[in-house]
């Protein structure tokens, strides 16, 4: 198959320093590192236009972090700004970027910060130059390559929320579990995909270039720890960076992943540490399903690169719950745009050939990431989580309306920002991008 495309890749360290762990141990220390943590890029080139994906492994998601990004990556390399997509993979015992207090530690008082901390600035400041020197480095190892696709099931790692009768709603995690609860309480179970889906860049010759995946589930196995830790995704990119070997690299990307957590390994409740001890178990199975369908991809077309980005305006739940109003108090600190009403953030797909990747700016639920991708006019359509910005959870406007008759909260809405408005906001949006990009 001819194609003009090129593509270059490239990962670069931003493990930070120890009092930047986001889940503090002793004195406010992480207590062991386990792994690097990373940036990845990815970089597409049909010739005449260009885009760039950089995933890196952080929790917590601000604008600010995309923007440094995108100037300094766009300074070195010429790619515009706009076709630069920079996505989390999620991991809780990542960096602390923001000076994060939750309100149920601290007796249900908002400890309100008027800027970042010295040392957290510190960090971020290297964090765009690290994650920009991963982008310039893919850039500069651009070749002419084909892209190849597929999905495979991969059962067992993780649970989906639970709507119980009652109207409360129950998130199964390593402390939560089926156990808690009467199943003639439950009143319906959120629609949860197990997909595991892989694209391959080989070049001329077949030999393998880089990859990319996306699987919708939370990458927080390890949290709670008090570990710098990549957690499952970490583990299995590194795998399979270490078998392809001659520079490979994996970006395993945080699909749909807001209504489930990797609860699957659990009979009962654990402590943090044991439930880390999961973490190269739910790592080897993603690293099976990419092993088992590896030689089986199905190649596709790659001729056009293209981006669309566009700023949307998400209406903020009213009331808003304390958890939601403390997260939105530290993007306002970090530079975040928003109002008394709402909150400013964008939306926007890369694209190579028939291969799209949505990059949604919150933890997208199942429900919507299926609808996008029967909308979706490419064969392989792929919903991220968590990208250029995060919102917290980004629910189907009948959660927010049966969360709202029942007068139960739970923690999905206790987070969000956006009210139910945000599911239509967000199809409209990429209808346009779908209408756009195909002329």
């Amino acid at each position: 198959m001819k194609s003009e495309l090129k593509v270059g890749a490239a990962k670069y360290n931003i493990t930070p320093p120890l009092d930047q762990a986001r889940r503090l141990g002793p004195r406010g220390f992480a207590t062991e590192v386990i792994g690097e943590l990373c940036a990845r890029a990815t970089v597409f080139d049909d010739g005449k236009n260009k885009a760039a994906i950089v995933l890196l492994d952080l929790s917590e998601f601000f604008p600010n972090i995309t923007k440094g990004i995108r100037q300094m990556a766009s300074k070195w390399t010429g790619i515009p700004e706009e076709n630069i997509m920079v996505c989390a993979t999620h991991t809780h015992n990542s960096a602390k970027i923001v000076d994060h207090d939750d309100p149920h530690d601290t007796d249900g008082v908002m400890i309100v910060d008027e800027k970042l901390s010295d040392e957290t600035q510190a960090y971020l400041d290297m964090l765009y130059r690290y994650a920009a020197s991963a982008v310039f480095l893919a850039d500069s190892n651009l070749k002419p390559a084909r892209g190849k696709a597929g999905e495979i099931s991969v059962p067992g790692i993780g649970k989906p929320r639970l709507r119980m009768k009652d109207g409360r709603v129950a998130s199964l995690t390593h402390a939560e579990t089926m156990e808690h609860y009467n199943i003639e309480e439950v009143e319906s179970v959120s629609p949860y995909d197990d997909a595991l889906l892989i694209a391959v860049f080989e070049d001329m010759d077949g030999k393998p270039i880089c990859g990319m995946g996306n699987f919708g589930c939370h990458n927080a196995l390890a949290m709670g720890s008090t570990t710098l830790n990549s957690d499952y995704f970490g583990w299995a990119a590194e795998k399979i960076e270490k078998e392809a070997g001659g520079g490979f690299v994996f970006s395993l990307m945080a699909g749909p992943e807001g209504n489930v957590h990797p609860a699957a390994f659990f009979d009962h409740d654990v402590p943090a540490s044991e439930a880390e001890s999961f973490v190269p178990l739910a790592g080897k199975m993603l690293y099976d399903g990419m092993k088992k369908i590896w030689d089986n991809l199905e190649p596709f077309s790659t001729e056009v690169v293209s981006s669309a980005r566009k700023e949307v305006y998400f209406a903020l739940q009213d009331p808003l719950p304390l958890r939601a109003k403390n997260y939105l108090q530290k993007r306002g600190i970090v530079g975040g745009k928003q109002d008394e009403k709402g909150v400013f953030s964008e939306l926007q797909m890369i694209r190579a050939g028939d291969f799209a990747i949505l990059g949604l700016c919150g933890e997208v639920f199942h429900e919507i990431a299926m609808n996008l991708r029967k909308m979706s006019p490419f064969k392989y359509t792929w919903v991220n989580s968590l990208c250029n910005d995060e919102l917290s959870y980004l629910m189907p406007a009948h959660e927010h309306k049966r969360d709202n008759e029942s007068g139960k909260m739970n923690v999905q809405k206790e987070f969000a920002i956006p009210d139910g408005t945000a599911e239509e906001l967000i199809y409209k949006t990429y209808r346009e991008f779908f209408d756009r990009i195909k002329k």
